[in-house]
């Protein structure tokens, strides 16, 4: 099975917008990845094009889920390195 990194999805969601942030989400003890991913777009309107036009679709063989969140990685990231 072929693993999808932060590149992969920034090259697949940039064709809406400039990608802001792209984080895939880690296990903090093996560093693999929990199946699930942050990306930011730098419009609105660029994040609704792709909820609209990429929700359900087929990436490296898993279907995914796009939905709006507010993240809290990038504190998460504050908070784990100090």
């Amino acid at each position: 099975m072929q693993v999808t990194t932060e590149e992969d999805l920034e090259i697949i969601f940039s064709r809406f917008g400039k990608v802001t942030t792209c984080d895939i989400i880690r296990d903090w003890k093996t560093g693999d990845s929990l199946c699930y991913a942050f990306i930011s777009l730098d419009s609105d309107a660029a994040c609704e094009e792709a909820y609209f036009k990429m929700n359900n679709v087929l990436i490296d063989d898993r279907r995914i889920k796009v939905d709006f969140s507010q993240s809290v990685n990038h504190l998460w990231k504050q908070f784990k390195t100090g």
